[in-house]
């Protein structure tokens, strides 16, 4: 487990750059996290880590279990990688309204993903409760 560890440590170890020029001299210091230094390259990665740990330390994901969102794209990737380092399943309900990219990196990640059709690549209130409404018929068909 050791390069797992690696891999899930490098969530959030990254660079801490000073902005010089931002404020006048003496008023303040000011600086700025770059999380797209993230290995997904998104702080969604702290997010996810943090959640799936705390399912685990909890008991409410068990060994092999199976993590299960709905997401348009970057908490899907994050997810998909945290899940992919820890050992656990992942399936994902998303739709074609999102990126063609994302979906596929949630895959490449080793990702199950299910995608819904949208009413003309539109993301709607509609589409977001059928998202839900599937994601939560997954979760019940895993009991």
């Amino acid at each position: 487990m050791g390069n797992i560890s690696g891999i899930l440590n490098s969530i959030g170890n990254t660079p801490l750059i000073e902005l010089t020029h931002v404020v006048p001299d003496g008023c303040a210091r000011v600086l700025v996290k770059l999380e797209s230094q993230n290995p997904t390259g998104s702080m969604k990665d702290r997010m996810a880590r943090a959640v799936v740990s705390g399912a685990v330390s909890r008991g409410a994901l068990a060994p092999n279990g199976t993590v299960i969102e709905y997401t348009g794209g970057s908490t899907g990737t994050s997810l998909a990688f945290v899940c992919a380092a820890m050992g656990y399943h992942l399936s994902i309900v998303t739709s074609d309204a999102f990126s063609r990219e994302k979906r596929d990196h949630m895959r490449a990640l080793g990702a199950d993903v299910l995608e819904l059709t949208s009413e003309g690549g539109r993301t709607t209130k509609e589409l977001i409760q059928r998202m839900i409404a599937k994601a939560r018929d997954i979760v019940n068909s895993c009991v």
